[in-house]
C-alpha cells in the first residue's frame, strides 16, 4: 500500500506528463497542418499504375564496418533479387569503402543486381546521403537498409506483394526483430516463416489520420525495411537534411511523417519486416 505521499507524487507525476503532452506534443501539429496546406494543391502520382515495379535498396554508410559483410549477406539471399544495390559512404571514418569495394568484386558476377558505390566528399549525413542514392535509382520502388541492419531474406518478395495487395500506399514499414553481438545466427530470417504474406495483418493509415498523432511513434516503423515509392519520395521533397525544416528532429520520422500527412501508408504492427542491430549506433543525434 503507497504512502499518502507516494500516492500524491505518482498524481502530480501523472498530470506533469499528461500536461506536457498537451501542450508540448512530440509531434507539431501546426507544422503538419501547415506542410498539408503547403502541398494542397500538388499533383500526386498513381501507384496502381506501375503493373511491376523495380526495386532499389538504399543503404548510406558510416562508421559501421564490421557490420557491412552480414548487411551485404542479407541482400545477396533474397529470395527476390532487387534491381539496384546502391550504397552511400558518406566519409565514413573506417575501412567502409574497401570492405565494401571487396564484396562487390567478389560476388558481382553471382547476382543479377546491378551494384553501385556513390561517395560524399565530406560527412552530409544519413538524410542527404538517401537523397543522393535514391535520386541517383533509375527504380520504380525505393527499400532503405542501414549499414548495420539485416533484411529478412524475403523482405523484397514480401514486400511486393503487401503492396500488390494495398495498391493505395505510397510507403510501407513495419516493426523488426531486434538482435546484437552475435545473435544474428539465430534471427529468424524469413517473415514468411513467421506468418505468410497473405495473413500480414496491415495498419493502414489514411492521410486525415497524421492530424491526430502527437508522439513520435503513433505513426511507427522501422527505417531499414521500410519501402516507397520514388516519385511519393519527389513529391515530398525527399529526405530532409535541414533539421530546421523537419517536422520532428529525427530524419526518417519526418519522412515518414511527412509521406502520410500526403499519401496513404502502410503498417505491419505485428510481423516484423527486417532485423535491427540494437548495439552499433554511431550517428545518433549527430549523423541523422
Amino acid at each position: 500500500m503507497p504512502s499518502p505521499y507516494q500516492t500524491l507524487k505518482n498524481i502530480h507525476r501523472k498530470l506533469r506528463i499528461t500536461l506536457k503532452e498537451h501542450f508540448r506534443p512530440e509531434i507539431s501539429q501546426g507544422k503538419v497542418k501547415a506542410f498539408i496546406k503547403s502541398n494542397i494543391s500538388i499533383e500526386k502520382p498513381n501507384f496502381a499504375s506501375t503493373s511491376k515495379p523495380t526495386i532499389a535498396i538504399i543503404i548510406p554508410c558510416y562508421g559501421h564496418a564490421p557490420f557491412l559483410p552480414e548487411m551485404f549477406e542479407s541482400i545477396r539471399l533474397q529470395t527476390t533479387a532487387p534491381n539496384q544495390v546502391i550504397f552511400v559512404v558518406d566519409r565514413s571514418p573506417d575501412n567502409s569503402l574497401e570492405i565494401l569495394q571487396s564484396l562487390i568484386s567478389k560476388h558481382q558476377s553471382a547476382m543479377a543486381s546491378e551494384l553501385v558505390i556513390l561517395q560524399n566528399e565530406s560527412n552530409s549525413g544519413q538524410a542527404a546521403s538517401l537523397n543522393k542514392g535514391i535520386e541517383y535509382s533509375h527504380s520504380d520502388l525505393i527499400m532503405i537498409l542501414n549499414d548495420d541492419d539485416y533484411l529478412m531474406h524475403d523482405s523484397i518478395e514480401v514486400t511486393y506483394k503487401i503492396l500488390k495487395k494495398y495498391p493505395d500506399a505510397a510507403l510501407l514499414g513495419g516493426h523488426s526483430l531486434h538482435f546484437g553481438s552475435d545473435e544474428l545466427k539465430n534471427t529468424t530470417k524469413l517473415i514468411e516463416s513467421i506468418c505468410p504474406a497473405e495473413n500480414i495483418e496491415i495498419d493502414l493509415r489514411n492521410s486525415s489520420q497524421t492530424l491526430s498523432y502527437r508522439k513520435y511513434n503513433d505513426i511507427n516503423m522501422t527505417h531499414s525495411g521500410s519501402s516507397f515509392y520514388k516519385s511519393a519520395w519527389k513529391t515530398i521533397g525527399g529526405y530532409y537534411p535541414d533539421k530546421s525544416k523537419r517536422l520532428v528532429h529525427f530524419s526518417d520520422r519526418d519522412f515518414q511523417l511527412r509521406m502520410n500527412a500526403l499519401f496513404t501508408v502502410a503498417l505491419s504492427n505485428i510481423t516484423p519486416l527486417s532485423c535491427w542491430r540494437n548495439d552499433s549506433s554511431v550517428d545518433q543525434g549527430v549523423n541523422s
